[in-house]
């Protein structure tokens, strides 16, 4: 099993701070990931309000590929829709990929949030065409070194790649899956499923299993372990552990609600597909609340002594499978010696146990 850091830059309240402060901060704990031995570092990418503040993901990596020799980079996700130009996500990953001799694994996704949406000028009823469009437009051109297109959305002519892409990204592509309908458009992109955790395991695992039928009859191969975002509280002290991750992890689930206005109504607007999907989920947070919603998002996550993460952790993939897990270790405001003390104790005592975990049911190439 592969482990690594994903970072996700939240500006939340609950640590009133400057931007540029929180940035400092941030990259101290991102360039613990490599001395630590995790695998690879990750971040997402959102914009315009302080739930995350992770504009151009290829940026913060290609820091961090100056930075390090070994982790991989990986991009958790670039939202397509909010990209105009699918050219310039192709080069900037081909890039990346030079500079650092090949270290990337590139995520790809589609996004939620009304207000990114509407800050681009962009109908969010078009999500799903514009990002399969794209996907397949940049996928493509990693591929042959040259992109072209005459979509609906996306007029290329025919140009090449350059940085020239110099090896392949076919087992290198994920696509963010956080709804039943995501699955044959993964498949037949070829991409692995990442997966974040916000709803009950056995129901991910049957929307994991869909995307893996659809992948062996797409591609002709096994599918490879998913990937799945998780936020950890590593402690020494399980009663510490626990009161740290209902209040952290609760409150990122909190700031999360805002920023995707998850019991807002306008889901129900966008064209169906998986916003039918969140519309419903949208009546059932709203029922609950936010309180009870926290402490359900909680109780998926990682959190405990590290004997306690380790058996959280094995508990996931004997439900969903194979898989690969990125772990975020700092969020919602979380002091910034605790966030190191649980990234340092998870990395010693949780990541060398797992990282020598053989994936059920998964042989590699």
């Amino acid at each position: 099993m592969k482990i690594g850091q994903l970072m996700l830059f939240q500006n939340h309240p609950n640590l009133p701070q400057s931007d540029y402060d929180m940035y400092q901060h941030e990259l101290e704990i991102a360039l613990m990931t490599e001395p630590l031995g995790l695998d690879s570092i990750w971040a997402v990418e959102h914009h315009f309000t302080d739930y995350t503040l992770s504009p151009d993901i290829p940026q913060f990596l290609g820091f961090m590929a100056g930075q390090t020799k070994r982790i991989n980079l990986g991009t958790a996700a670039i939202i397509l829709p909010w990209h105009k130009d699918p050219i310039r996500v192709a080069t900037s990953i081909a890039m990346l990929d030079n500079i650092s001799k090949g270290r990337v694994l590139m995520g790809l996704g589609r996004g939620l949030a009304q207000i990114e949406y509407d800050g681009f000028g962009i109908d969010m009823g078009e999500s799903r065409d514009r990002m399969n469009e794209s996907a397949a437009m940049i996928i493509e051109a990693l591929e042959t070194g040259f992109m072209e297109g005459d979509g609906p959305y996306f007029k290329q002519e025919r140009r090449e790649i350059r940085p020239r892409p110099f090896k392949s990204f076919k087992d290198r592509t994920l696509i963010v899956s956080m709804s039943p309908d995501t699955a044959p458009h993964a498949a037949k992109l070829g991409g692995s499923i990442m997966t974040f955790a916000i709803g009950p395991w056995e129901t991910r695992a049957k929307e994991i299993d869909i995307w893996r039928g659809h992948y062996e009859r797409e591609q002709g191969k096994q599918a490879p372990p998913t990937s799945a975002n998780l936020f950890v509280v590593c402690d020494k002290d399980a009663g510490r552990a626990k009161e740290m991750a209902y209040k952290y992890m609760s409150d990122y689930w909190k700031s999360a609600m805002a920023h995707y206005e998850l019991s807002g109504d306008h889901f129900a607007k966008k064209g169906g597909g998986a916003y039918d999907f969140y519309h419903e989920s949208a009546k059932y947070a709203k029922q609950a609340g936010d309180e009870k919603m926290g402490e359900a998002f909680t109780d998926l996550q990682i959190w405990g002594t590290p004997e306690q993460c380790l058996e959280k952790i094995q508990g996931i993939q004997d439900i969903i499978g194979a898989m690969d897990i990125n772990c975020s270790f700092s969020f919602a405001g979380m002091p910034y010696d605790y966030a190191k003390q649980n990234l340092e104790l998870f990395a010693k005592d949780v990541v060398p146990v797992v990282q020598k975990w053989e994936a059920p049911d998964y042989k590699a190439a």
